[in-house]
């Protein structure tokens, strides 16, 4: 019933997420054996009064720990990081939508797209 039991476990994650107000299409919730692990890019969905600031976080994360059957935490976040155990925000260097809105990969490279010209077979 381990299965069952992460099906669980990330159903009351998410519920924890929405309760802040998190944008849900922007991080990956997982558990396997109640061990959660948090990836992406965690702010508060467009619209919200508030910014996403670090005590947001400490109550986020908090209040997963406390979960029942949940033995730990695992946390991989592009915008965030615990230094020292305090959340700090980070700024991402190079986004890739910046290269790919100039036509350019995420190496800096420049990308190009090529069509195919319709032919006529009569």
């Amino acid at each position: 019933m381990a299965g069952a039991t992460d099906l669980n476990i990330n159903r009351r994650v998410r519920s924890i997420m929405v309760k802040h107000w998190v944008d849900l299409g922007r991080i990956s919730v997982r558990s396997n054996d109640g061990v959660v692990t948090v990836r992406g890019t965690l702010q508060k969905i467009a619209g919200t009064r508030d910014d996403m600031v670090p005590a947001t976080l400490d109550a986020i994360f908090s209040d997963i720990k406390r979960l029942r059957d949940v033995s730990r935490t695992r946390v991989y976040l592009d915008n965030w990081i615990n230094d020292a155990g305090s959340w700090r925000a980070i700024e991402k260097q190079d986004d890739p939508r910046r290269f790919e809105q100039q036509g350019r990969d995420a190496s800096g490279a420049r990308t190009f797209q090529f069509k195919a010209k319709k032919t006529n077979t009569d």
